[in-house]
């Protein structure tokens, strides 16, 4: 399987399942947001009005810090493995809602952010911070931000090109180990170095994806800021619309990896035990 077939079944995953899709991402993601907005509302408000008195008034009240960031931070990114987690699920599982919000597997959810943590905290030192200190160098400002190119824009075309370098190089081992979140989702935790192992198939498409990826984040990068209408809630609901294609898209793309890779890498397994 070629990068284009993994990236156009990763895509087949949500259009052809797209009401599931809505149906295990939208409550969950709305419900996070009214929380947000209950908690934090006139903070963020004061930020795209462009406001500095209203936010400097807000924060400094008691719990301004929780309420404008801490808390909706913590919200958020349990939001956003609740969808993930239960994404992996109903594509793997056949896990349907049983009602308006999808299950809570709070010990997978739990699993699944642990495990990106230390693998990306991993992959950071081991290609991070060697990067950084190359570009800084030879002059590219030392700054590696993965897949955002804003800073390095303005700092140049060596601090653009460490940067999609950066980006590309992270990508490839993510998705390399990627299995390793997603049996976490699904109830079956494998160890990391056999998430890498088993994708060790697909090595070539997942270095072209990794490649693709640092290409349309640059792109993006350009797209992202000539979108205004001038109307700071339009504005949110197109990112935000935006934001939701492409954190389905990618989900699935880790699910389709998972799929392909674990079952033929067990198949091998069970191949190899039975000759030996």
């Amino acid at each position: 399987m070629q990068a284009m077939d993994i990236a156009n079944d990763a895509l087949d995953k949500v259009l052809g399942n797209i009401k599931a899709a809505l149906q295990i991402s939208i409550p969950i993601l709305l419900l996070i947001l009214i929380i947000v907005a209950a908690i934090s509302f006139p903070f963020w408000q004061a930020v795209y009005s462009g406001s500095d008195s209203g936010a400097r008034a807000f924060m400094s009240a008691p719990m301004g810090m929780a309420r404008a960031v801490v808390i909706p931070v913590i919200l958020i990114v349990i939001g956003l493995y609740w969808v993930t987690v239960a994404w992996h699920r109903f594509v793997i599982l056949d896990e349907k809602p049983a009602g308006i919000l999808p299950k809570l597997h709070l010990g997978c959810i739990w699993g699944y952010i642990w495990r990106l943590f230390v693998l990306s905290f991993v992959i950071g030192i081991v290609i991070g911070i060697p990067l950084a200190i190359l570009s800084n160098i030879v002059g590219g400002g030392g700054q590696i931000n993965i897949a955002d190119y804003s800073e390095a824009l303005q700092a140049g075309p060596v601090a653009v090109i460490f940067n999609m370098v950066g980006t590309a190089v992270f990508a490839y081992a993510f998705m390399r180990y990627s299995p390793f979140l997603v049996a976490a989702a699904v109830g079956a935790p494998i160890r990391a170095a056999t998430g890498r192992e088993s994708t060790y198939w697909a090595k070539n498409a997942i270095f072209q994806l990794a490649v693709g990826y640092a290409l349309m984040s640059l792109v993006s990068t350009f797209i992202g800021g000539g979108l205004s209408t001038g109307f700071w809630l339009v504005d949110l609901a197109i990112v935000l619309a935006l934001q939701w294609v492409a954190f389905m898209f990618t989900i699935s793309l880790l699910t389709t990896l998972y799929q392909k890779s674990v079952a033929n890498y067990s198949d091998n397994e069970e191949t190899d035990r039975i000759m030996t």
